[in-house]
């Protein structure tokens, strides 16, 4: 039954995988291309990640190239182990039982299979969060110490998961501490980078950038259960949303409620690194949903336990779970809104239109990549670069309403006298413009 259920998670988080690629995504691309020596001197000490998830990606690109395909089937397998280590988990825990309705739920969840398709480290963090801990319940300390290392190594926000480490095994802390000095040497190898990793993430600290990165307030933390419910869609028509999300509420918690007493265990993987996230972000900002989501399989492991409460309802619980958890994986799934940025359709409207003498110009900061990534060899500048020598301006708003930057852009092409001759919206980018002046003359 679990190879099942693993073959359908499969299976759903192979639609729509041929997407475009957005900002974050096309970035991976890019330094796998890059130079392993390059990727450690010019791209990760602006960075804010360790370097294991790109050196991965290095090795695996050179074998399998990178076309949006090819990048995002790491992160699908390593979502498909996670799915295996939640029933893994739960049987260990409770019953197979168990550990089967939480990887059912967990293959379909909208939330974990858009970041089983995601070119990102955050399937990778949820993986190796998720082996450790079996591994800590089955005391295999070498493994277990081997894997935190290659935590320490993947995500930062993960590392969260450490102290809850002490609180699983008690009274083993002893061997604990001596497990994690694989992490710790790696650790302190790394420091230097990491540190200037610090200081370039402080360096935008009162910029547009820093309320991006996820502030702690309510609305990001309150943002974490929604999205481990709900996966990345969401309603125009606010008070349908309002009802679905009270609903979902509702059952979920009243399932959570009915596994309070479950394990201690599970409680404190899923809520101690979000409260430590929120902490830390009062400094440093982490609080997007998506860096905690190696704290959804507790979530379904807790949720699984609370329908085995339900006595003779379970099995329609379970079935209106699966179903529930399908409709929103499938409204993402087949829904361009919800997918990802649409960089390929931009790209392909706007070099398949230019002229000789045309420049495509960003109104915000110069996010090049995922463009760069259709289009290497494009001609791109930030605004800056508005002059009057062009035939053709095309002006890509993306982020610009949020840096504010828009209006001042367009303003300063239009008193060039160009005129503006169209505009096309693209999904997750906003805005392209398109401008033109006949009188123009060659550049130099």
């Amino acid at each position: 039954m679990i190879f099942l259920i693993i073959l359908f998670g499969f299976v759903l988080r192979l639609i729509s995988l041929n997407q475009s690629l957005w900002l974050d995504e096309a970035t991976t691309a890019l330094v796998a291309k890059m130079p392993v020596p390059d990727i450690f001197s010019k791209f990760l000490p602006a960075d804010f990640h360790p370097p294991l998830y790109y050196l991965i990606m290095k090795t695996w690109t050179t074998v399998f190239g990178y076309s949006e395909i090819s990048l995002r089937i790491p992160s699908i397998i390593f979502g498909l182990g996670t799915i295996y280590f939640a029933y893994l988990i739960g049987k260990k825990l409770f019953n197979k039982k168990t550990g089967l309705i939480a990887s059912a739920l967990l293959a379909t969840s909208g939330l974990a299979v858009y970041y089983s398709q995601e070119a990102r480290m955050y399937a990778l963090a949820a993986f190796l969060v998720s082996c450790s801990i079996y591994f800590l319940l089955e005391k295999k300390w070498i493994i277990f110490s081997v894997i935190v290392a290659l935590i320490g190594m993947t995500d930062y926000v993960s590392l969260f998961i450490i102290p809850v480490y002490f609180f699983i095994e008690q009274k083993h802390w002893k061997k604990i501490i001596l497990s994690l000095t694989p992490f710790t040497l790696s650790f302190l190898l790394w420091s230097p980078l990491f540190f200037k990793q610090i200081l370039a993430g402080l360096s935008v600290k009162g910029t547009s950038w820093w309320n991006l990165l996820g502030t702690a307030n309510f609305k990001n933390i309150s943002l974490i259960p929604i999205k481990f419910m709900f996966g990345r869609i969401s309603f125009d028509n606010k008070i349908l949303y309002f009802v679905l999300v009270t609903v979902a509420i509702s059952l979920f918690g009243f399932l959570l409620y009915k596994s309070l007493k479950a394990s201690k265990i599970l409680w404190a993987w899923m809520v101690f690194p979000i409260l430590a996230g929120f902490t830390v972000s009062f400094i440093i900002p982490t609080m997007t949903y998506f860096r905690y989501l190696f704290c959804l399989l507790p979530f379904y492991l807790l949720v699984a336990y609370g329908v085995e409460k339900t006595g003779k309802l379970k099995k329609i619980i379970t079935v209106l779970l699966i179903i529930f958890n399908v409709f929103t994986s499938g409204y993402y799934l087949l829904n361009p809104k919800f997918q990802r940025e649409d960089w390929r359709g931009l790209v392909n409207l706007v070099e398949s239109k230019k002229t000789s003498n045309s420049v495509t110009i960003f109104s915000a900061d110069l996010n090049t990549e995922a463009y760069l990534y259709y289009a290497p060899n494009a001609k791109i500048t930030g605004r800056e670069g508005i002059g009057d020598g062009y035939s053709q301006i095309w002006l890509v708003g993306y982020l610009g309403s949020a840096f504010g930057t828009d209006d001042s852009a367009k303003s300063k092409i239009l008193a060039l006298g160009y005129k503006e001759l169209a505009r096309d919206q693209f999904n997750g980018i906003g805005l392209v413009y398109l401008y033109e002046n006949k009188q123009s003359l060659p550049l130099k």
